[in-house]
């Protein structure tokens, strides 16, 4: 199964990893009533399939817990693929996500289960600060 693209309009999107249906359709629908195009994975194989296709991508948020790979190969794969590109990790399990925030360059943390404003502020704050550095 391939990327399903949340919106038909070009990017750059928002890659966002879960294997879970509900927490992948609530982060498309959070990130797309804001206005953000989402490019969404079920596995980390087709994470990194599509950072390794070209597609315009402003955010990735991977979830540390996937059927295939770990997040946290996705997101070291993601850091090689394309340094410039935030990176949020995403667990359910807090000392998974405490170890990940020491041993990975990430941009962001969101806990689940995280509510539509948390996650909307950690995104706005993460865009913000890359386009900030750009500037």
């Amino acid at each position: 199964m391939g990327v399903n693209d949340s919106r038909t309009k070009a990017g750059p999107y928002v890659l966002v990893v879960d294997d879970e249906p509900i927490v992948l359709q609530s982060l498309q629908l959070i990130l797309g009533h804001a206005g953000y195009t989402c490019a969404a994975c079920s596995n980390g194989n087709t994470a990194i399939q599509a950072l390794e296709s070209g597609m315009p991508l402003r955010l990735a948020i991977v979830d540390l817990l996937l059927p295939d790979l770990t997040g946290e190969h996705v997101l070291t794969r993601a850091r090689e693929l394309r340094p410039e590109l935030p990176l949020i990790a995403m667990s359910g399990f807090g000392a998974r996500l405490s170890k990940s925030r020491e041993s990975l360059p990430l941009d962001g943390f969101l806990t689940k289960p995280f509510v539509r404003e948390e996650l909307l502020e950690l995104v706005q704050q993460v865009l913000g600060a890359t386009a900030q550095e750009g500037s």
